[in-house]
């Protein structure tokens, strides 16, 4: 009895050893590529010749019943206490929105799971429904530092996935796709899937070049693929779209926290300051209104036009699963652009102003405040949107102090308009009859007395009072301003050398 039960015993090690030496062996082969097969192996050096460069593959091939996929992954470089995971995603233009993925989940010890999910942009569901009728003799592995995987794909189960779901999953034979690849660590009690890293380097997703076709019948396309050419970004690397988007938020705080509200302060409440001086040639205020309001759309259009050239020129938008980040991201856009357009108008508006002794030239004056005031509220609100976006990385790593950083600079601006306010009526009792400091005023030679950019001599100018209180608010303000900005400036370049040096 003892002999009977040794060698069903060595019998079972003789098995698992054959399956650990086979596995070992078919681990990144090549042999089957373009036979009976379609490959795609990664990086770009994994080859034949060079198998020790292979980092991770895909492996499929079309069956009667539907599509037959395996992935492969070495995984010595991820987080070796915590499970792993490989995941395959069908893309119609090489970004990670709408596309259905096939992924595999496996821990150190114990069975994994193979299972279908959906990816829009960030946001990630795995699809538990969709994954029992269309997945079948699923497999997963981990041996010596490298995960395999493999299942059935059912392509003429996709009408039984439920209608919720259902426009989740493509019709892989009606379309063509790019192939996106990534592997990362996974929760070790529930298995959900982490981010994979974002940093440029040997972890970052590959996208396939080509787009693949999957055929059974009466097919055009060719039905066996070799994928060699691929990449990890688009037009520019990880390294310099973090910089980019960094600099990008550093610069237009300075543009609109700095420049922007400064000149509001000064276009509204020095005019009356220094009325026979000159900066230039023109008016002080008018000059320092006018030059930095020019900077600041200046720095805008700059910023704005690397941000999209950083993103491909893709306009971000979440189609379906928007988390409140991803709704930041997407109203981050939309309000930064809008902000940058109305900005770029308020010159043009000046340009085209109607002289002082039109009747029009109230209502000009109006909207040339108000459009000011909403850009400046507009673009206050996108600075706040970007504080959970992933690549400031701000609200992950010091929670809620940029926001309370953000909401107390702009309470602080609006504190600022308001004691300035105070300060212009209550110094304007004693002014000459018929001046008022923040009205279009005509003097004797029918020139405007306040909005004018010339100072004027002969007109019958008011004695401004408390400019000293004028003048030390507004540089209260900009130092405000300015530590605001750079202390934004030190967090973000802070997290930026924390995972990209």
């Amino acid at each position: 009895m003892s002999s009977g039960n040794g060698f069903l015993h060595n019998s079972y090690l003789f098995v698992f050893i054959l399956f650990t030496f086979n596995q070992l062996v078919s681990s990144f082969s090549f042999e089957q590529c373009n036979v009976t097969r379609s490959c795609w192996f990664h990086p770009p050096e994994c080859s034949a010749d060079n198998t020790a460069a292979c980092q991770s593959g895909v492996e499929w091939q079309m069956l009667p019943e539907g599509l037959f996929l395996q992935l492969e992954a070495k995984v010595h470089d991820l987080d070796q206490t915590r499970p792993f995971y490989a995941a395959l995603g069908f893309s119609f233009n090489q970004r990670m929105d709408d596309d259905t993925v096939f992924e595999c989940v496996v821990p150190h010890t114990g069975d994994g799971k193979v299972q279908i999910s959906f990816n829009d942009e960030t946001f990630n569901q795995v699809l538990p429904q969709a994954s029992s009728v269309l997945l079948t003799e699923g497999t997963t592995s981990y041996i010596d530092g490298v995960l395999t995987c493999s299942a059935k794909l059912l392509l003429d189960n996709r009408p039984l996935i439920s209608n919720d779901s259902q426009f989740m999953v493509h019709d892989l034979e009606t379309g063509s796709y790019h192939l996106l690849f990534a592997r990362g660590s996974a929760n070790k009690y529930t298995l959900e899937k982490d981010i994979h890293s974002t940093n440029d380097g040997q972890q970052f997703p590959w996208m396939s070049d080509e787009q693949v076709s999957f055929c059974r019948t009466n097919c055009s396309s060719p039905n066996l693929y070799h994928i060699g050419e691929m990449r990890q970004t688009y037009n520019v690397s990880r390294y310099w779209r973090y910089r980019i988007a960094v600099w990008h938020g550093i610069l237009l705080m300075f543009a609109w926290w700095v420049l922007v509200s400064n000149a509001i302060l000064i276009s509204r409440y020095f005019k009356p300051l220094f009325p026979r001086n000159k900066l230039l040639g023109t008016a002080v205020w008018f000059q320092l209104h006018r030059d930095m309001m020019i900077l600041s759309v200046v720095i805008q259009i700059i910023c704005v036009l690397l941000i999209f050239y950083q993103a491909g020129w893709v306009w971000y938008q979440c189609s379906y699963m928007c988390t409140s980040d991803d709704f930041s991201k997407k109203m981050h856009a939309i309000t930064g652009f809008t902000a940058t357009v109305l900005a770029l108008l308020q010159p043009i508006f000046g340009f085209l102003r109607p002289s002082p002794t039109s009747s029009i030239r109230p209502i000009f004056n109006w909207g040339h405040w108000f459009i000011g005031m909403f850009s400046w509220s507009v673009a206050s609100a996108t600075i706040f949107l970007s504080l959970p976006m992933g690549k400031t990385g701000l609200r992950r790593v010091y929670g809620h102090v940029p926001d309370w950083i953000a909401i107390g600079y702009m309470l602080f601006f609006v504190a600022c308009n308001l004691i300035l306010e105070l300060i212009t009526v209550t110094s304007s009792n004693n002014k000459v009859e018929g001046i008022q400091p923040h009205r279009f005023t005509v003097g004797p030679m029918g020139m405007a007395l306040a909005n004018l950019n010339t100072p004027i001599k002969d007109a019958p100018i008011e004695i401004p009072k408390r400019t000293k209180a004028r003048v030390t608010i507004v540089l209260v303000h900009l130092v405000v301003s300015l530590s605001v900005n750079v202390a934004f400036a030190v967090m973000l370049f802070r997290v930026l050398w924390s995972h990209s040096p």
